[in-house]
């Protein structure tokens, strides 16, 4: 489920306008030249306005408000004295004051550019980007080459979304004055958010380079690295924002994010609390901490923080989005539904995707695909909208769509926090010539078995294929009839491969070879068992100690019923032991459990009537599982890399389904292109395993008789 919390921005353009009225760096020098005027008159006017720009540009609002009025008590006719006070007032977070401070300069000079400035940046402040741009064009009326106007436009336009007339106003302020670090800055936070990251990262940079001091722009660089999955440069980045600005809420914020990604979930707490401590009332913050609960289980507390967010802005986009998603998590997904809606209307930009994930758990799926959609039409470059999009494609069977827009899972966190990067480039399917193409895991056990298939396909491009895959796969997989026959090898993930001109994932390769569901690879089955093996595990479960008591062979059949516990969704596609016992109680069946890890511990506490023999606890890779199964004549496995064995053996395998199943095995079919011999056993509601264990009882009962 994505969210996007939205620290990237914590600074928004737009929020700082002191170096449109003094461009001065160096504040104490300015400081003392009016100094030294006030000195001889201390009513100056001009002077007064001048320190009170110098206590705005050092962070002393109070100072500023206190030298803006004495300027307009001995000069109420001076039009800057009071755009001056206007952006005192605004500093100090008296903005209804600022107000009746710019329309008093706008009374003396309808069309004075600096007071249309200064009511323009209110009405940012105000979330009212709309006026704002009127006063920033009737500034540009009085005077079209002003740089500051030029910046403010692009603010507003920004506010509204629409970056690339923004970025445009940007280029225009910097023509202007081409060594504005705010136009940089802005125009990076621009970029970002069109989706070119890269080109943001240099904006980003120049303005670093013109105001090495620039705070917002640390922290706006460091959230960019972070979301690259470059953590150490982005923590570098953020540390650097806090050393220049301690008080930056949205560095400790964006510092959370990194150690929750690394797991050290009391260094988030520790940023957490850094950042609340310095604004309790701060939404972001609390949004952040739902986000953070949610994560590590703490659903109470999660939503104690939600409360807390929403009771103070009940529309804040980012705040109802995630009461959307705790929702969702709870699966209360009807309500989900309706509550991403109305983020949505408030413009969240990933409330149309999260409103299509909750509206396929209901099993909506035409209503989610047009959400899915709708969402990647508001924002084409984001790389969660994408990914569902892709996901439901997939799931519906809509191969031709689903395999390219899944290349977007690269850029998505929640699949990749740190993607293998390679200096080789990425092999898109044109002829290899000889060449040497890397093909790697990048996922599960179970996906490495689905799509190491398409090696063959690799191979009869004309190059060698290097496969690189976990420790557990490596000797199945080198069963590959490729592999045997020397045209492919075998190498580990996690150690250095040999050399290689061309990489490209093994989940990739469906899109190279413009997979549809007519054309999934399937040439019989295309891994096997080593014949040793097998008969050592033969030899432990000899077919002469179990005979039924019909007088024939009992069918020998395997079981596994949990999968690997860190995969999210998990908690949908395993059970427990006990869910199995109607089914297990089915006479004349040799049960053999193909289960691994701590789910093995279950067996021991079986009923005494019912016997399964743990035969996989023991094993050290898939290569010994694999010659159990060749020892089998059924398997029924929950989603696991047991199913995605047994099919690539060839061997018959009923996969038991949640109702929301994996997008692989799609939707209501009870076949699969991928594996023939499977079958898919599905849910008929949310968690109905007892009408699943009915039906597989019928199947097996059956399936026995069929075997006499």
């Amino acid at each position: 489920m994505g969210t996007s919390v939205l620290i990237e921005s914590s600074v928004e353009p737009g929020k700082s306008t002191i170096r449109d009225l003094s461009s001065s760096s160096d504040l104490a020098e300015v400081g003392q030249g009016y100094q030294q005027v006030l000195e001889k008159n201390p009513s100056h006017p001009v002077a007064l306005v001048g320190m009170c720009l110098v206590a705005l540009a050092s962070r002393q609002p109070e100072a500023a408000v206190q030298m803006a009025q004495e300027a307009v008590k001995v000069a109420p006719r001076m039009g800057p004295a009071w755009v001056a006070l206007g952006q005192a007032h605004k500093a100090a977070g008296r903005l209804d004051l600022a107000e009746k401070d710019y329309l008093e300069a706008i009374g003396l000079d309808g069309m004075d550019p600096l007071a249309r400035m200064g009511m323009g940046e209110l009405k940012i402040a105000l979330d009212r980007p709309q006026e704002a741009l009127r006063e920033y064009e009737l500034a540009l009326t009085k005077n079209p080459v002003l740089p500051g106007a030029h910046l403010g436009l692009g603010h507003a336009l920004a506010c509204m979304e629409r970056y690339t007339d923004a970025l445009q106003c940007y280029e225009q302020t910097l023509q202007l004055r081409p060594r504005t670090a705010e136009a940089e800055f802005a125009a990076g936070f621009c970029l970002v958010r069109m989706g070119k990251p890269t080109e943001a990262e240099v904006r980003y940079r120049k303005a670093l380079n013109l105001r090495p001091d620039f705070a917002a722009a640390w922290l706006n660089m460091g959230s960019l690295l972070r979301e690259q999955g470059r953590e150490v440069y982005a923590e570098a980045a953020l540390i650097k924002a806090l050393e220049l600005r301690p008080d930056l809420v949205g560095a400790w914020l964006n510092l959370s994010l990194i150690e929750r990604d690394r797991k050290q979930s009391d260094k988030a707490m520790m940023y957490l609390r850094k950042a609340f401590a310095l604004e309790p009332e701060r939404v972001d913050t609390h949004v952040t901490w739902a986000q953070f609960c949610c994560g590590e289980q703490d659903m109470a507390g999660a939503w104690g923080w939600l409360r807390w967010a929403l009771a103070r802005a009940p529309n804040n986009a980012e705040a109802v989005n995630m009461h959307g998603i705790l929702l969702h998590t709870d699966s209360r997904f009807e309500e989900a539904v309706e509550v991403f809606g109305q983020a949505e209307a408030l413009g969240n930009r990933a409330a149309p995707s999260n409103r299509g994930n909750s509206l396929l758990d209901l099993g909506r799926v035409d209503e989610a695909l047009q959400a899915h959609e709708k969402a990647v039409l508001r924002d084409p470059e984001s790389a969660g909208a994408n990914y569902n999009l892709a996901m439901t494609q997939l799931r519906t069977g809509d191969f031709a769509s689903g395999w390219p827009r899944y290349e977007a899972r690269w850029n998505f966190r929640s699949v990749h926090r740190l993607p293998r990067v390679f200096p080789q480039p990425r092999w898109k399917g044109e002829p290899l010539e000889g060449r040497r193409v890397l093909l790697h895991a990048e996922q599960g056990l179970g996906d490495s078995i689905q799509f190491c298939r398409y090696l063959s396909l690799v191979v009869a491009r004309g190059g060698t294929a290097l496969l690189q895959v976990q420790s557990g796969a490596k000797r199945l997989l080198g069963s590959l009839e490729v592999v045997r026959s020397g045209l492919a090898e075998i190498a580990e993930l996690g150690e250095k491969p040999p050399d290689f001109e061309l990489e490209c994932p093994l989940m990739s390769l469906p899109a190279v070879f413009g997979t549809t569901l007519e054309t999934v690879p399937w040439f019989g089955p295309y891994l096997s068992a080593n014949p040793q093996l097998t008969g050592e595990k033969r030899a432990q479960f000899p077919d002469e100690v179990r005979m039924g008591s019909a007088g024939h062979r009992s069918p020998r059949v395997g079981v596994a019923w949990a999968g690997n516990p860190g995969y999210k969704a998990d908690k949908n596609r395993s059970t427990k032991l006990e869910t199995f016992l109607p089914l297990l109680r089915v006479p004349d069946v040799t049960w053999i459990s193909l289960q691994k890890g701590d789910p093995v511990a279950q067996l021991a506490e079986l009923p005494t009537d019912i016997v399964v023999w743990d035969g996989s606890s023991k094993e050290k890779d898939l290569a010994e599982t694999a010659a159990l199964i060749a020892t089998l004549d059924l398997v029924i496995t929950t989603d696991t890399c047991i199913a995605h064995l047994a099919g690539a053996m060839g061997k018959p395998v009923w996969i038991l389904l949640p109702h929301h199943a994996d997008w692989r095995w799609m939707l209501k079919i009870e076949t699969t292109p991928w594996y023939p011999t499977a079958r898919l056993l599905r849910q008929s509601s949310k968690g109905d395993w007892a009408g699943l264990m009915e039906r597989a009882i019928g199947e097996l009962e059956s399936f026995r008789f069929h075997r006499r």
